[in-house]
This record gives structure tokens, sequence and C-alpha cells, in this order.
């Protein structure tokens, strides 16, 4: 009787043990000989040196002194520069130039920044706030400088896009102004065009995130002694919503129809209704979170965790962790080995189908099966 009374208390305390959920990872075979610094974008391998980068399948090599991805791993720029003068280049990922073209005359080579779109359009950063635009020509669009003029100092200006590129946000992430840490942010209205969506003079900025259609933007701001917020605004800044945190936030994203949006510290993952801030709900973890992201359709919250090297672009300890919401069960699994990751490429899960999603952006592509 005691055995049969243990069984049923289980069942009801852990319903989704009963269930046998689990949570199944592979490499994606077409991946699976990538070594750590070898990416495959499109259907073609890339690999990325400090100072260099290879097209395997044509051999060739480019040496840059800085490079960028678009969103959607279909252009690789490369900018090289000599004697004050820079010259971008454009490849297809098989390593075919689709341009070149002479860029105005650079001088910060700590802060040169790069961002192709998949238009064939390219941005340009130097001199730690002094942004060009170029078309697909290579021709000047507009120049523009995000610079506060603070004699106390501010940090290398950043950008935030969407997919497309149709929305484009370059922000000042920390303004020292009076012992104050501020901050800054500006959209691209029109061609020539920029306004200001964000000024403070006392709350810096941690992370700036567009929605892959342009309509939102996420800014997470933070200040000592004070909770982090999330401001979400449109892509005009007009302002939603803003759900604070007590947690150290690091990301943010959108769901694809923008209902919801998930919110994530290095231990905790949160989700919330996007225009009302109800709490759809939150998990913690013991390791560090690398990204977070919630698919509504399934309604899973899905994590990758370990730790991560700067120095050697090396994620390790790695763990993927799955949460249904509306069952209100886990499933993880842990992946034997490192991944590599480079700054210049989106680090993200795609939803395929049903409780089905691959991570992209790393030099391995990961399949995952979620079953509840």
């Amino acid at each position: 009787m005691a055995p049969k009374m243990f069984k049923i208390l289980l069942f009801l305390l852990f319903p989704s043990m009963a269930l046998g959920q689990s949570l199944n990872i592979s490499v994606a075979e077409h991946t699976a000989d990538n070594n750590i610094s070898t990416f495959t974008l499109g259907n073609s391998r890339v690999t990325f040196g400090s100072q260099s980068i290879r097209f395997l399948d044509s051999g060739r090599e480019q040496s840059f002194d800085a490079v960028g991805v678009s969103s959607d791993n279909n252009i690789i720029s490369t900018l090289t520069w000599k004697n004050q003068e820079g010259e971008i280049v454009l490849y297809n990922p098989q390593g075919k130039k689709l341009t070149s073209f002479s860029t105005i005359s650079l001088a910060d080579k700590a802060s040169f920044g790069l961002y192709p779109f998949s238009n064939g359009h390219t941005l340009l950063r130097d001199k730690i706030a002094n942004f060009t635009f170029y078309d697909s020509f290579g021709e000047i669009v507009t120049s523009m400088s995000s610079s506060s003029q603070s004699t106390e100092g501010e940090a290398i200006s950043e950008v935030a896009t969407s997919e497309s590129g149709n929305t484009v946000v370059i922000y000042n992430p920390k303004i020292k102004r009076n012992g104050e840490l501020g901050s800054k942010v500006q959209v691209r209205t029109g061609p020539k065009q920029f306004e200001d969506i964000f000024f403070s003079s006392d709350r810096y900025l941690k992370n700036v995130t567009v929605s892959k259609d342009g309509r939102l933007i996420a800014v997470i701001t933070a200040k000592k002694g004070s909770d982090d917020k999330v401001l979400i605004m449109d892509q005009y800044g007009n302002e939603l919503n803003t759900i604070k945190a007590e947690e150290d936030l690091k990301g943010v994203n959108f769901t694809d129809d923008l209902e919801q949006v998930t919110i994530y510290s290095g231990g905790r993952v949160m989700v919330y209704n996007t225009l009302s801030g109800e709490s759809l709900g939150a998990t913690s973890f013991r390791s560090p979170i690398m990204i977070a992201d919630y698919f509504s359709e399934d309604h899973l919250i899905l994590a990758l965790t370990g730790n991560y090297s700067d120095r050697s672009g090396r994620l390790s300890n790695i763990e993927f962790r799955a949460i249904n919401l509306k069952q209100r069960s886990i499933a993880s699994q842990n992946f034997s080995g490192t991944l590599g990751l480079s700054q210049a490429i989106n680090l993200q899960f795609i939803r395929n189908s049903l409780n089905s999603y691959t991570l992209t952006g790393a030099n391995k592509m990961i399949d995952i099966r979620a079953d509840f």
C-alpha cells in the first residue's frame, strides 16, 4: 500500500516527470566538421581569424581591421585601413567579391565598427561616435555624429538594427557628466534624418534591442542603487511600457508577433506581456545565461547557458533548457564540447515547427527537439 501511495504522491507533486518530458539536441550535420572558428553562412563555410577571414569554398583569404556580417548571413564586409585610407569590400559567403569602395579618411582603429545590411548598404563607425552610411555602390548616403560632446568622456557609440535594416538605432551607452553616467538613443527616421528618442542624465544603457520587423525597440537602463528598467518604445520613440527588474539584466527578445517580451539576466529569464507588463512566467538558472527566448506558439522558454570567454570566443560547460509555461514543466540537456562564437554573427534560436528549434550563430548549429 505504501509504495502505491508514494507513486500517487510523486505524480501529484511532479506531474511533468510522469509525462516523460525530454530535450533532445544534436549538431546539424552540415556544420559537424566546423572547427571552433569556422561558421556556416548560407551553405558555405567561412573561417574567422583575429585579423583575417577565409572563404573555404573559394580559398580566398582577406585581411581586415574590422569585419561585419549581415543579419541574414548573406553578406560579409571587411574594412582594411592604411595611412588613414580605408577600403570596404563586400563578399557573399562563397567568397565572391560583390563590391569594393574607398571610405572617408579614418583615424581611430580602436573604434572601427562595420555593419552590413542585406540590401548591400553598409554602416561604418569611426572616432567613437562618427557614422557614415554607404549605399550598395559605395556612395555616401549620409554621415552623422552621435557624440555627446561631454568633456568628461563617453563610451563608444553602438548600433542596433532590425533584420532588414529598416530600423537603425544608434546609442551612447555611457556619457559621463557631473560624476553621473547618462545615455542617449537616436533612431534613423529617413535617409538623412535622425531623431533623439531617449536621453537620461543619470541612467546608462546595458543593451538596446530592435524587433525583427523593426516596429519595437527595447532599451535596458541602469543606475547604481536602483532597479534595472526595460523601456519599450515603438520605432518612432513613443513609450509603450516600462518594466522594472531587480535582476542585473543583460538581454531582451520580442516574440515574432510582438505580443510578449523575454527579459533575462545572467541567472533568470522572465516573460511579460509587451504592452500590459503582465508576468507570464519566470525561471532561474545556476549557470550563466548566454541567450534566452520565448516561443508563444509552444508556450516555451528556451535558454542556452554556459561559461563564455571573451578572449577565446568559446562557450563551455553548455546546457540547453526548455520550460513549458503551460504545463509548468522543465527539460534540460547538457552539450558535450565547446561552441565557438563571433561578435560579428548574431547568436539566436530559430523556430522550425512545433517544439522544434535550431541554435544559429555558433560554429556548429544545434538542432533542438522539446517533448512535453
